[in-house]
């Protein structure tokens, strides 16, 4: 009896086939990338995107995945559509609310009772996440050398002290100078300036009503300067009074300090 001819020997014979379409595969790739390298010689940029975006873009649609199993018909019965709902906004703390109503009416001030002042930098306000400061310079509060208020500044920080009154806050008072040492009797250095610099106008807002128990002076010197003391210019910016005020709520300055 005649044995059947093996089917194994005709797949064998088609094996090339698989061997000849990598070739063929390879030989595209080699060529592709012989083109991109031209048009990246020549500096076409974007043209040699556009050419492997869409080299590797038919690429992608050319394949098709294979099923393992039964293929899924409709929805998943496991599938739940769920409504996406807004995320309603926080609304602000009492803090904030605080904060940001000091922080209005100083600007109200500074804009329309002492607009020339602002506009030439004697005066500002500004406002980071911790604190609301108000700076004013020396020269605006303060003789050459002096630490005793002009009358200027009186009225100034009349309006001042009403605002810290109507809400309350703790206020750190800072009294900066520049890098040029004192020539006076009365002071030791300019740490002594700055510190009666900064207790002046802490006296007057608390004549002038603020609770004492949450303000304070502090004397910095030439320490922190705003900018560097290269000229007499820089050095007038230097010399300088900040007024800040804390959005964080306290009893008192000495437990918000030390506790």
């Amino acid at each position: 009896m005649a044995a059947k001819p093996s089917s194994s020997g005709v797949q064998g014979r088609d094996r090339w086939i698989l061997s000849y379409a990598d070739f063929i595969t390879l030989l595209f790739a080699f060529f592709v990338a012989l083109y991109s390298l031209s048009l990246k010689n020549s500096g076409d940029e974007q043209r040699l995107k556009e050419t492997l975006h869409g080299v590797f873009e038919a690429v992608q649609k050319s394949i098709k995945p294979i099923n393992i199993g039964e293929p899924i018909v409709g929805e998943p019965k496991d599938t739940e559509v769920v409504e996406a709902k807004p995320i309603p906004a926080t609304p602000p703390t009492i803090e904030e609310e605080k904060s940001s109503a000091v922080y209005s009416l100083l600007s109200q001030v500074v804009e329309n009772q002492f607009s020339g002042l602002h506009a030439t930098g004697q005066i500002s306000v500004t406002e980071s996440a911790d604190w609301v400061s108000l700076e004013l310079k020396s020269g605006l509060l303060f003789g050459q050398g002096e630490y005793e208020l002009t009358n200027e500044a009186v009225a100034l920080l009349i309006l001042v002290a009403n605002i810290l009154k109507a809400h309350p806050s703790v206020i750190l008072v800072e009294g900066n100078t520049d890098d040029t040492p004192v020539n006076s009797r009365r002071l030791v250095s300019n740490w002594h300036l700055s510190s009666l610099r900064s207790s002046s106008v802490v006296d007057e807002l608390v004549y002038r009503g603020v609770d004492p128990k949450m303000i304070a002076p502090m004397g910095f010197s030439g320490e922190h300067p705003k900018v560097r003391n290269t000229n007499d210019y820089a050095r007038q910016q230097n010399r300088r009074v900040i007024l800040r005020i804390s959005k964080r709520g306290a009893d008192n300055l000495h437990d918000y300090l030390f506790q």
